[in-house]
């Protein structure tokens, strides 16, 4: 029977921590900043950018939740998004940036 709140621990554990950027993303420089009512700490390098948000939100309050990831990574980067990834989310902000 402990079987299923050991792997109940384990899925926790797998989320906790998530304030890193995706497996196998090279970044060179970070910095954290608020946009609105969102924190973000942004992970970037010349070419690619990823904005995690770190503080928790209301369901109403995540609509804006991405753009403020994308003015993030602008602010931060000062450079343009060239286009945000398909699996960005309210969470992970993903773009490809031009400098």
């Amino acid at each position: 029977m402990w079987i299923k709140p050991f792997k109940f621990v384990l899925v926790v554990l797998a989320f906790a921590g998530c304030d890193t950027p995706t497996v196998g993303f090279s970044y060179e420089k970070t910095q954290k900043l608020r946009v609105g009512e969102n924190e973000f700490l942004v992970y970037y390098n010349d070419e690619q950018a990823q904005a995690v948000r770190l503080n928790n939100q209301t369901f109403g309050g995540l609509k804006g939740a991405l753009d403020d990831g994308a003015t993030a990574i602008e602010t931060v980067t000062g450079c343009r998004i060239k286009s945000l990834h398909p699996k960005s989310d309210t969470v992970l902000t993903r773009a490809s940036l031009r400098c």
